[in-house]
């Protein structure tokens, strides 16, 4: 059975690599190239370096210009308020109104699903088979809940988190080639992710949404995505409605999921590029020293420095106020979800459990993964700022160089309460997972 699951997982990203490279018009021989290139362009973004064709060979999109670090962001908010039109919402306008009807209808949709949820598997109780499909869907309902009060309800804080990075893009320090260089590398992986995150969510909800009912209709079976339904009745007219409801419910989630995690994603990477402009600058600055630039000049690039560190500073507070809660529940809402869909897999032959399973991981991974981007991104800093030749700075400035040392020996970093958000935490919940894993098989055995 783990040699199945092993083998659908891999062929399954493979056909979904492929359909994100051929979707983002990444012009190769073949998929593998691809895939190593972003790879590449990732790690220059997780450990800095000056290997420029490494960004410009993954990210020939067309007519896109990725030089300007500001206009890549607008785009990104931009695209990110289209997806957000589909279900009635805006996360960046305060003038928008939230009472749209597509945003109301979804609002009662996730109400009604709450209540099917709990309503079903009361009823099903006595059907293992159905229980676990039902109890499936308990995670999902609590993380929806907590997106819609993050994103839409508590909308004040993404709007000023937007506005101040619109902010930031507008300050005379920020338009200097040093730092518009400096995020281009941030801006262009935020690029693909939005892309990769938009094809892949959309994509695996389709497939766990639609996927039951066509194979049902090739076998001539009425069979639904989820256990939750609006009848119990196996007649055809009920089928269908709750078919349609299980779609309907598809449709939010795979918007809602991509256009959030869009959202923490496009503001993470701006932190990203925040701290490669701060280290371009002070690369900038000993290159000045050398020069033996002069005091007014020197003076200058500090304050630059100083004035994008505190900024930066202010931003990463709010940031983590913002998600700090949010992360605690996704993590433990999808954990949740990643084990009963496992469950439902080894004991009752869910193959749809590998998708559901996948589609909540990919969250995580997000998480984490930018989280140890943030995290290595930090260190590299605080490495720039070791190597910095302070002692070749007059009295005045190594005084005002101090309060810029010492305001970056303590950053701020994501976590999840007491957890940090890493790679070694991704790992972690995957490991526990499986071993609840191996413990169903051997008790099935």
């Amino acid at each position: 059975m783990m040699v199945y699951f092993h083998s659908a997982l891999g062929i399954f990203f493979f056909f979904i690599v492929k359909f994100v490279f051929w979707k983002l018009n990444l012009c190769c021989e073949n998929v593998s190239r691809n895939y190593v290139y972003v790879l590449l362009c990732i790690h220059k973004v997780l450990v800095g370096g000056r290997q420029e064709w490494w960004w410009h060979y993954c990210c020939r999109a067309k007519n896109f210009d990725y030089s300007n670090a500001g206009k890549v962001y607008l785009e990104a908010v931009d695209w990110i308020d289209r997806l957000n039109a589909f279900m009635g919402i805006c996360y960046f306008d305060p003038k928008v109104s939230r009472l749209q009807p597509r945003f109301i209808w979804g609002i009662t949709t996730l109400f009604i699903y709450i209540y099917l949820a709990f309503e079903s598997t009361y009823w099903y109780r006595n059907d293992v088979e159905k229980l676990l499909l039902c109890i499936t869907t308990h995670g999902f309902s609590v993380q929806m809940a907590s997106k819609v009060y993050t994103f839409i309800i508590n909308r004040s804080q993404v709007v000023e988190v937007n506005t101040m990075n619109r902010d930031y893009f507008e300050m005379e320090t920020t338009k200097s080639v040093t730092v518009q260089n400096s995020h281009k590398s941030s801006a262009t992986i935020a690029y693909i992710l939005l892309k990769m995150t938009a094809a892949c969510y959309i994509i695996l909800v389709g497939l766990i949404v639609l996927g039951p009912a066509i194979g049902g209709a090739i076998v001539s079976e009425k069979i639904l995505p989820f256990g939750f339904e609006l009848s119990h009745s196996n007649a055809w007219p009920a089928y269908i409605m709750n078919l349609a409801f299980h779609v309907n419910c598809g449709f939010y989630v795979a918007f809602l999921t991509t256009s959030s995690d869009s959202t923490f994603i496009l503001y993470l990477l701006t932190a990203v590029g925040q701290i490669d402009a701060i280290s371009g600058l002070l690369n900038e600055l000993n290159e000045m020293l050398e020069k033996n630039a002069s005091e007014e000049v020197i003076s200058l690039q500090l304050r630059r420095i100083f004035q994008l560190h505190q900024h930066h500073f202010a931003y990463m507070r709010m940031f983590k106020n913002m998600f700090q809660y949010y992360f605690m529940m996704a993590i433990t809402m999808l954990y949740f979800c990643m084990s009963i869909c496992l469950a439902a897999f080894v004991l009752i032959n869910w193959y749809m459990g590998v998708l559901v399973f996948c589609f909540c991981s990919a969250q995580i991974f997000y998480m984490c993964f930018l989280g140890t981007a943030l995290q290595s991104k930090t260190e590299f800093l605080m490495k720039e700022i070791d190597s910095f030749s302070w002692y070749r700075l007059s009295v005045p400035n190594q005084k005002f160089a101090i309060l810029f040392l010492a305001s970056a020996q303590n950053p701020i970093l994501l976590s999840a309460a007491m957890v940090k958000l890493n790679v070694a935490t991704y790992l972690q919940v995957h490991k526990s997972v499986y071993s609840f894993l191996m413990l169903l098989l051997r008790i099935k055995q």
